[in-house]
This record gives C-alpha cells, sequence and structure tokens, in this order.
C-alpha cells in the first residue's frame, strides 16, 4: 500500500512538471507543409524552402534569400518564456527571434541567433519578465543560408 502511495506521488509530480512547460509556437518544428509553404506560420516577406534537417524525414524550413520573415501568433499568454532554437547559418547571414508582447506591431525582445557549422541547439531565457500574448517573428537579411530545425517557445 505505501509503494502504492508513492508510486501515485511520483507520477503526480512528474505529471505536474511536465504541465508547467507549455509550447506557445503551434509548429515549432516547421513539419506541417501545407504544399510549398507552412501550414502554421505566416511568411510576410520572402521566400521559403522545406528541407531536410539531420535526417531525411525531419524537416526544417529554409529561409531562401536576403530578406525573409515569418510570424505566428502566441498560443497563450506567459509571464515568463523558455526560447530554444536548432538552426544551420551562415556567417553572412543574420538571423533574429523577435517578440511583439502585445500584437501592437512593435518587437518588445529580439534575440540574434548566432552562425553555425551544422546544427547547433542555443536556448535564451529573457533577462527580463516577458509579458506574451501576441506575435513571434523570425527575421533573415543576407544572402547566406539559414536553415532552421526548431524554434521553441514556452512557458
Amino acid at each position: 500500500m505505501i509503494r502504492r502511495g508513492l508510486f501515485l506521488l511520483i507520477v503526480s509530480l512528474l505529471c505536474t512538471a511536465a504541465a508547467c512547460e507549455t509550447d506557445l509556437i503551434e509548429d515549432a518544428g516547421f513539419q506541417l507543409w501545407c504544399g510549398e509553404r507552412l501550414c502554421s506560420w505566416d511568411l510576410e516577406q520572402g521566400s521559403i524552402r522545406k528541407v531536410s534537417t539531420w535526417h531525411t524525414n525531419d524537416y526544417g524550413v529554409d529561409l531562401v534569400g536576403p530578406q525573409v520573415v515569418l510570424s505566428s501568433d502566441a498560443r497563450g499568454t506567459a509571464s515568463s518564456l523558455r526560447i530554444e532554437v536548432t538552426s544551420d547559418i551562415e556567417e553572412t547571414a543574420t538571423v533574429s527571434f523577435e517578440i511583439d508582447e502585445d500584437g501592437d506591431g512593435q518587437i518588445d525582445w529580439s534575440v540574434r541567433i548566432p552562425p553555425s557549422d551544422g546544427y547547433v541547439s542555443r536556448v535564451w531565457n529573457p533577462d527580463q519578465p516577458v509579458g506574451l500574448n501576441g506575435i513571434f517573428y523570425i527575421r533573415k537579411s543576407g544572402e547566406g543560408r539559414a536553415v532552421l530545425a526548431r524554434v521553441r517557445a514556452s512557458r
């Protein structure tokens, strides 16, 4: 009886901890494509292409050309934020992840995704609390190759 109670307590704690982290971007892994466009992201400027990343069946998005802007509405609100990006970006491309907290058209928080040689994963936790109920942007400038395998924002 004590073992069963202990087991239920552990399962309850694990479920609670898992529920604490909620994805705020619908297709963080760029897996959902509607033909030649992403289903859950809006292409606001430029061109994109579906590409394989570390595996032929794991897709990412190639930001094609010198100017590309993607946007996605936040799925919920958050008072704290964790951002994880897995990307392969050449030195000649500048890519940033931006947040418009309340959808008013003003960027409230931005981080440059550093260049990498191969797929590298990086995590950011904004210094200040982020009150979020707005729009996420991915912005590329420059001619270099920029492929994103995952962009995850969670609370």
